[in-house]
């Protein structure tokens, strides 16, 4: 269960907080290189009410590489030479042992139309570049905007019993326009070229109830049970308007218990159950690829993933822990079948869903000012889903589906024995493959898109004065070439680089009222490719990292 809690009101009067300040490249010193921003909340308490309001301003600028080279969009990103725009606004009203609480977000990043790609070349590693872009025809700036309303009733003590009740409903629209696509679809020599999007909006509700076991048996713990429902309607229009992926309207309704309790002093177990029905609503659509035509109609599922895990303490120093949990994914019909080469019917075919089961087993140690896990997992896929180069559609990568198996190891370690220190250090690597033909053997490597290289990570902290200090961070990441046959365009199939990076931040205390952050990213100035870049594996998106930049963030409390 995932629950999101954003901060109430500050008891008392209003308070206020502002903050300014910009990243700038040291690359490139100029206006284009840097990305001013301005925050400004209040929070108080009116009464039984309170209030929180949340708004920011940002402009991100231009993206500078090691060599001071503007580096291009990533496609579909959306994210430079962007104006972003956010407001978060809160209020509350508590009685007795109850709580309603409503807030509203609002988010806007547009990106302006100003850098397009000149391909670099994988294979003699050359980057892609930035050059002046030209708007096109029906072309629209790039841009990702979302609104959230959410309402929740919540009661401590339901009925005056031990029992606590929280109801919530939410309501979530959102609109998104990706990359400007020039013949991507050849089929249609009188419209080729378009522009797609997403438009999603999203309502549901959830209710459950809280019981401490005491109340029913002689043992430490609590029973969470009841109910969600949600409904998501989404479209994946072009912007002139025919439909780039398949409308599809889903609707969920699930219920579930979570039981967590400690039958003895050093033991706790949890153990959960939820029954879901899902029914997805897909329209008819042509695909604008192959000419297809895909017959939608009503798909139905139902599962009911479970859950159980425990945690065995032998000292105070010591947790032994284990579980085991499922998870339940729908195909994403649009993405799969948006290419499809044939006719065919989606309520005959059913594509399947895709059940995950997750095992994990592990060690904490925490005492002697030292904080330390080792953790493995596996999860394992029924239907994964894999996207691999299409010949018949070179610019649309089509869905492979076979159950496929993910297993990793974590490391962490902090330790804080020395005054006014904090040292710590983690590892994560993780390996995949899937069974592609069916015959039971798990040997075809799982593209980088779902297989990170491995990654190790230290840091110091130094705290030099009451609410001020310096941290140092440091940061390897691996190499992962899991296709070494592989060519251009073959998506998700590069050969990853290792790369390593170190970053420094500090926080100063300047009054009672006011604090000064600063920050380098990638104190070096070291040269490298994205590792998404990489892994993608096409010459459009073939991007160097931004090189060293400084951050400044002054704020003031009044």
């Amino acid at each position: 269960f995932i629950n999101y809690v954003t901060k109430a009101g500050s008891k008392g009067p209003a308070v206020f907080r502002t903050e300014a300040g910009a990243d700038v490249s040291t690359n490139k010193f100029k206006a284009q290189g840097s990305s001013p921003s301005v925050r400004q909340s209040v929070s108080g308490t009116v009464g039984q009410f309170d209030y929180r309001v949340i708004g920011m301003v940002r402009r991100i600028n231009d993206y500078i590489d090691a060599d001071g080279n503007v580096i291009p969009p990533q496609l579909g990103s959306g994210i430079q030479n962007s104006t972003v725009k956010s407001l978060l606004a809160k209020i509350g009203y508590s009685f007795g042992r109850q709580r309603v609480e409503a807030a509203f977000n609002a988010y806007e990043q547009v990106a302006d139309i100003e850098w397009a790609v000149k391909n670099g070349n994988i294979a003699t590693g050359a980057p892609a570049t930035a050059i002046p872009a030209v708007r096109r025809p029906g072309q629209v700036e790039e841009q990702n905007k979302s609104q959230v309303a959410n309402v929740v009733y919540s009661n401590a003590a339901l009925f005056g019993s031990r029992n606590s009740f929280r109801a919530q409903a939410y309501y979530v629209d959102t609109t998104s326009w990706f990359q400007y696509a020039v013949n991507r679809f050849p089929l249609f020599p009188e419209a080729p070229n378009g522009q797609s999007g997403n438009l999603t909006k999203k309502s549901g509700a959830r209710f459950d109830v809280n019981t401490p076991l005491r109340s029913v048996l002689p043992m430490d713990g609590a029973l969470l049970w009841g109910l969600d429902l949600m409904r998501d309607d989404t479209k994946i229009p072009l912007v002139d308007g025919r439909q780039f992926g398949i409308p599809q309207v889903l609707t969920s309704t699930a219920g579930f218990v979570q039981l967590q309790m400690s039958p003895f002093d050093k033991l706790k177990v949890s153990l959960g159950l939820r029954r879901e029905a899902s029914e997805v609503e897909v329209s008819d659509y042509t695909s604008l690829f192959t000419k297809a035509r895909i017959t939608g109609g009503t798909l139905d599922f139902k599962t009911t993933p479970k859950n159980a895990g425990l945690v065995y303490s032998p000292s105070k120093l010591f947790d032994l822990y284990g579980g085991f949990s499922q998870g339940f994914d729908i195909q994403q019909t649009s993405q799969n079948f948006r290419a499809w080469p044939v006719d065919i019917d989606l309520t005959r075919t059913k594509p399947p869903a895709n059940v995950i089961d997750s095992h994990e087993v592990g060690v904490r140690f925490h005492g002697h000012g030292m904080r330390a896990s080792a953790g493995v997992y596996q999860l394992k896929s029924s239907n994964g889903i894999s996207y691999v180069y299409n010949a018949t559609a070179p610019l649309e990568p089509r869905a492979v589906v076979a159950p496929d198996k993910v297993s990793g190891i974590e490391l962490t370690a902090d330790y804080t024995g020395v005054d006014d220190w904090v040292f710590g250090t983690t590892y994560a690597k993780s390996r995949g493959k899937a069974d592609t033909n069916g015959d039971g053997n798990y040997d075809t490597p799982l593209q980088n898109r779902r297989i990170p290289p491995p990654s190790l990570t230290a840091h110091a902290e130094y705290a030099f004065a009451p609410g001020s200090f310096v941290r140092v961070q440091a940061l390897y990441s691996g190499k992962r070439n899991a296709f070494p046959n592989t060519v251009p365009n073959r998506f998700h199939e590069g050969k990853v680089n290792a790369y390593h990076t170190i970053d420094v931040s500090a926080r100063i205390a300047m009054a009672a009222n006011m604090d000064l952050s600063l920050g380098v990213r990638n104190l070096f100035n070291r040269d490298y490719f994205t590792n998404y870049s990489e892994g993608f594996n096409t010459n459009d998106n073939y991007l160097k990292a931004p090189g060293r930049s400084i951050s400044m963030r002054l704020g003031v409390n009044y």
